[in-house]
């Protein structure tokens, strides 16, 4: 079993600090696409959700334990979240996959031979 750190203080919350706890309280439970978006870039990250709710719940914490240095680096630069309900998960995957072809996102690493 790996050894734990011991913090001081609790792992930073980016992006509760941004947009308040209440924020993904009201977030819809249905499928859909997220955009994280920054300052100046505009998109940085494209993602699917079969409950979106769930999932960008799951990006409160930036705990470096638990996520690669990427991921906390882009939490740190999100400024805007903006969403797509869509009617599937199969349709949300369509979706993401356009969006992802269109906005070439910065941290989709994937999302360079998308065909069209």
């Amino acid at each position: 079993m790996p050894a734990r750190q011991l913090w001081f203080w609790p792992p930073p919350q980016p992006l509760v600090e941004r947009f308040g706890a209440d924020f993904f309280r009201q977030l819809p439970t249905a499928p859909g696409v997220y955009l994280l978006c920054g300052p100046r870039e505009g998109v940085l990250y494209v993602g699917k959700a079969r409950n979106l709710r769930r999932r960008l719940a799951a990006y409160r914490v930036a705990n470096p334990e638990r996520l690669p240095r990427r991921l906390i680096r882009l939490l740190h630069e999100v400024t805007r979240i903006e969403w797509d309900l869509c009617p599937s998960e199969a349709a949300a995957l369509h979706r993401e996959a356009e969006l992802i072809a269109a906005l070439n996102p910065r941290y989709n690493r994937a999302g360079t031979a998308w065909p069209r």
